[in-house]
């Protein structure tokens, strides 16, 4: 005779995941940006003193930040975001780049004015 103990056949069966597919599938994806929704990953190769600016930059704005200004966590990613959204509003002379530093150049230069 078999002694019950009350747990039934699986006693760990209360741990199992209950939700449905579509509730796992939508609480791994990327939080939206206010009206905006994360939907590519880039993998970008970044020299050593590009991340250490970008850490640096991260500190100070979360340093220089009050109360009512603490709404959203401030990251790498934020930073690298926006910079993207501000220089895809510059227009730059697109003709005969042939490197990142002329890139660069361009960027500078037009920025400056």
């Amino acid at each position: 005779m078999v002694k019950k103990t009350g747990l039934g056949k699986n006693p760990l069966e209360w741990i199992a995941d209950t939700r449905k597919k579509e509730e796992v599938s939508k609480s791994k994806s990327f939080k939206p940006l206010k009206s905006k929704t994360l939907n590519s990953k880039l993998l970008v190769q970044l020299r050593e003193d590009q991340v250490e600016s970008l850490e640096k930059l991260v500190r100070e704005i979360m340093a220089k930040r009050d109360g009512i200004h603490k709404k959203e966590r401030i990251t790498k990613n934020t930073i690298i975001r926006a910079y993207i959204d501000s220089l895809i509003e510059i227009d730059i002379a697109k003709e005969n780049i042939d490197t990142e530093e002329t890139l660069l150049q361009r960027l500078k230069s037009r920025i400056q004015k």
